[in-house]
Formats: structure tokens, C-alpha cells, sequence
């Protein structure tokens, strides 16, 4: 594996990693007696609907089942990325629109009213989404030839 593709792994991986742990420290400091504003300064990540989030003990995380599945999924996408045989960028890329559409359809078709989603669904299409986004850029960066300039 070439040294920028760990370096994009590495990112990938810790990123992901500190969302999904600040966001479990601040669901249990508010379950600790906290004050639900803590949840506020995870705006910037997702909209933490909380009939969307998943509960632990006994209160909602500051992101969504989806959010959290997709960092989940980024994090995992490492470990795919080792195990699948090397993929071109090109395929790697249709895998990805290809594990987008199913996010996609749950999205719209709530937000269109037509049905409810479910936090298990969300989670699904979350971390389904998050692996491909991670095996897409991590295939990217491993075969992107290096040009130097004389």
C-alpha cells in the first residue's frame, strides 16, 4: 500500500473515529445530567433530528443512525479496502453510486412524505454508503500515479 493511501486511511479512520467517540462522551454526559444543548456543536456534522438518532442510555445521540452508521462505515472501509481484491478507480467509483442509490431512495421517498424511514434502515444505507465512500477514495489515492516535475 503506498504511503499516501495509508496517510488517507489513517485521516479517514481517526476523523470518523473522534466523531463517533465525542459523540458517545456527549451522549453520556447528557444522560449524566448534562444539558441536551451539548448536542448543539454536532450541527455541523448532522441535523440530529432526535427521533432519528439512535438512544443510548436512555438519550439520543447528537447524530443521526445514518451519520453514525456512515462513520462507522468509513471507519470499516479500511478493513474492506485490505481484504477486496485492488479495484481501478473507475469500478471503484461505480461501486459507489451504486451503494448511493439505496440512501438516496430512502431519503427522498421520506422527505417526499411517501413513507417513514427506520433507524435500522438508516443504518444500513449509512453504512453501506460509508464503505464504498472509503474503498472509492482509498482506491483513488492507490492508484493515482505520482507526476513530479523536473
Amino acid at each position: 500500500m503506498k504511503r499516501d493511501t495509508k496517510i488517507v486511511a489513517a485521516t479517514l479512520v481517526a476523523i470518523s473515529g473522534a466523531i463517533l467517540s465525542a459523540s458517545l462522551a456527549c451522549t453520556a454526559a447528557v444522560a449524566g445530567g448534562a444539558s441536551m444543548k451539548w448536542r448543539i456543536l454536532f450541527r455541523l456534522f448532522c441535523h440530529g433530528i432526535p427521533e432519528r438518532c439512535l438512544y443510548i442510555w436512555g438519550v439520543p445521540m447528537p447524530i443521526c443512525a445514518r451519520c453514525t452508521a456512515i462513520y462507522a462505515g468509513l471507519i470499516l472501509s479500511f478493513a474492506a479496502f485490505l481484504i477486496l481484491p485492488r479495484m481501478k478507480e473507475s469500478i471503484a467509483r461505480m461501486v459507489l453510486y451504486a451503494a448511493l442509490v439505496p440512501m438516496a431512495i430512502d431519503g427522498f421517498t421520506q422527505l417526499a412524505g411517501l413513507r417513514l424511514s427506520t433507524n435500522p434502515l438508516r443504518m444500513e444505507t449509512g453504512l453501506l454508503a460509508g464503505v464504498a465512500f472509503g474503498v472509492w477514495a482509498l482506491s483513488t489515492i492507490e492508484n493515482h500515479e505520482i507526476v513530479t516535475i523536473p
